[in-house]
């Protein structure tokens, strides 16, 4: 867990104090991926595979896994994210004794209890722990679990005492939704096979006045309205994927310039006044878009570049990703500004502003 800036003027308010990502499965090439979903040899699938921004990505693609149903696989993937979030939590290095508030998040779940429900009896957290779970916000999910974590903390105990500190958890098992092809199967179900893998963060939010890390000084969520069929989950007895809309990217990408600047207004902090840029990685096109739309350089987008070829697109917490190999490259400096743009279903745009 890389070591977060202290600030060098203390605000009130909430900070990202610790973060962490953890992975699971096994790690399989584009050429491994297209082999066992059955696209090998399939040429409009491998310049797909080749072209979108993905070296190679965590999932489990077994022959026994991909051999069941949905249904079927249910157990073993909310087994999964439970070990995938242990194992973020772990590495987080805290102690959770002052956690009055888990919001946990995944693009779909079949199991009950909640994750967020099975964090607390795993730790043994105090039963008063409010617990929450969010489902269906897929790659959108950064900005509103940490906007709702905060929200939680306002008007809770003072600093060190229970209920000063939100856990946030987001873990996603893309695997899960990935069947292998058929005839009849539509382009988009192999553009998202291209791209998507499995991935676990978690995030300690603190509004302790003694916490490390970049203070949020605001986030929005916004909706693009008419957009709701751009991004949905698709599912069949046999066959299930989630469909990319070919014009999402265009989609997110217009208008963008303006909801940015209007919020950044609002702070009072200039466009240029961010150091940091963290574009969710959602593919080729969704970085080229919002690096279009918001005319940021290539080196301002690199980092989400990386997080696309060495992890994929892991849905929910895509974003965590992206700021933990900012946190990790390239250190901010005490004062500086960062923000994070997250985009996914809805479809809704994610904006938070952080401060170092």
């Amino acid at each position: 867990m890389p070591l977060l800036a202290r600030p060098s003027r203390r605000r009130a308010g909430p900070r990202i104090a610790a973060l962490a990502t953890s992975d699971a499965g096994e790690v399989l090439s584009q050429a491994q991926v297209l082999v066992r979903l059955g696209l090998d040899g399939d040429e409009w699938a491998q310049r797909i595979f080749e072209r979108c921004g993905v070296k190679r990505r965590r999932m489990d693609l077994s022959e026994d896994f991909m051999a069941r149903t949905l249904q079927g696989r249910t157990a073993e993937i909310e087994h999964d994210l439970l070990r995938q979030s242990i194992a973020a939590i772990d590495a987080l290095g805290v102690d959770l004794s002052a956690v009055g508030t888990v919001v946990s998040s995944s693009l779909y779940t079949l199991g009950c209890p909640t994750l967020a429900h099975r964090i607390v009896d795993h730790y043994e957290m105090d039963p008063a722990t409010d617990k929450y779970h969010i489902a269906g916000v897929g790659c959108a999910s950064g900005v509103p679990l940490l906007r709702f974590a905060a929200q939680a903390l306002a008007g809770q105990p003072l600093a060190g005492q229970p209920g000063a500190q939100a856990l946030v958890l987001a873990a996603d098992s893309m695997s899960g939704i990935l069947t292998h092809s058929a005839p009849t199967d539509p382009k988009a179900k192999i553009v998202g096979s291209a791209i998507f893998g499995d991935g676990c963060a978690a995030a300690l939010l603190s509004c302790d006045a003694s916490a490390e890390g970049p203070i949020v000084l605001g986030t929005q969520v916004h909706q693009i309205a008419g957009t709701l069929g751009a991004v949905t989950l698709e599912f069949e007895s046999d066959n299930s994927y989630l469909y990319l809309a070919k014009d999402l990217p265009d989609l997110a990408g217009a208008g963008l310039m303006g909801v940015l600047e209007r919020f950044l207004a609002r702070h009072r902090v200039a466009r240029t006044d961010i150091s940091h840029w963290m574009v969710h990685p959602g593919g080729r096109r969704i970085i080229e878009s919002v690096q279009e739309a918001l005319e940021l350089s290539d080196e301002e987008v690199a980092i989400s570049w990386d997080a696309l070829a060495e992890h994929g697109n892991v849905g929910t917490p895509s974003i965590f990703y992206v700021l933990e190999e900012t946190l990790e490259q390239r250190p901010p400096a005490p004062g500086e500004y960062g923000l994070m743009v997250t985009i996914g279903p809805g479809v809704t745009v994610g904006l938070m502003l952080l401060r170092w």
